[in-house]
């Protein structure tokens, strides 16, 4: 399954390929974020203060070099305001 995070507003949920459900935030640049092109957060409060990360426009983790088996790729998106 594909998706298209350039789609995403603010606030849309995320689900992941391991079954996390993260929170699209914005485009990058965002605040020191600049690798990759979208911002995401984690919502379980187990991953602290840097609960941010990013994806490409695909939802993948790392531009190159991936592992599908550990990597929390995204794989579904549900939009809050459609």
């Amino acid at each position: 399954m594909s998706v298209d995070l350039n789609q995403c507003k603010k606030g849309d949920i995320l689900i992941t390929s391991q079954g996390i459900e993260v929170e699209y935030v914005s485009k990058t640049p965002w605040r020191n974020y600049t690798y990759l092109d979208h911002v995401i957060k984690y919502l379980d409060p187990i991953y602290g203060e840097s609960n941010y990360g990013t994806r490409t426009n695909d939802g993948f983790v790392f531009q190159f070099n991936r592992i599908p088996e550990t990597d929390n790729d995204i794989v579904e998106i549900i939009f809050k305001n459609k």
